[in-house]
């Protein structure tokens, strides 16, 4: 995303205040632009309107996702998930400042949906090799199961306030999804 400055950062920093008090549906771009201390030229110029900011957001920290998960080659994958797991949820845990709208009941069954998405799509591209739960095409029961149990953890420690530092969530990850596929 933007740097410390620049107009991105302001309406991103602007928006994040607000949403701690309203939800996205109240928030106007006047309020949002007097906030960021920007005119409203400058965020039309790049934006339709609040959604279409969230939406580039949203965008961004997918993006910046799946530049993470390529990372892990299967190889690495094969010994121990946590270190993965640990990377994808800093990255949740260091934009917890957008996830009050992106769990808000409207928003967040688009974005966990789309994290699903992702999750699939890394194992079909490789991680088939280390844990033989089908090939991706035919339904994946098996995978469907451990996906949406990793998205149902997210949820709930997002909704907790992030009590717990990534890495203890995600060895608690690694270890249920472990102990879950040894019988495969």
């Amino acid at each position: 995303g933007a740097g410390a400055g620049g107009p991105g950062a302001q309406l991103r920093r602007a928006l994040t205040q607000l949403l701690a008090e309203k939800d996205l549906r109240s928030i106007s771009v006047r309020e949002l632009t007097d906030r960021a201390d920007i005119n409203r030229g400058t965020f039309y110029a790049p934006y339709r309107d609040i959604y279409d900011l969230m939406e580039h957001l949203e965008n961004e920290f997918f993006a910046e996702l799946h530049q993470r998960l390529s990372r892990y080659t299967p190889q690495q994958l094969r010994g121990d998930l946590a270190p993965v797991l640990e990377d994808v949820l800093r990255l949740v845990s260091e934009n917890r400042d957008l996830l009050p709208s992106l769990l808000d009941p409207q928003s967040s069954d688009r974005f966990f949906l789309r994290l699903s998405g992702v999750i699939f799509d890394m194992y079909r591209r490789g991680w088939t090799l280390v844990y033989p739960l089908g090939n991706g095409e035919e339904p994946n029961y098996c995978l469907s199961f451990v996906v949406s149990g990793m998205v149902g953890l997210v949820r709930s420690w997002a909704q907790r306030g992030f009590q717990e530092p990534p890495d203890a969530i995600a060895a608690l990850a690694s270890r249920l999804i472990r102990s879950g596929l040894q019988s495969f």
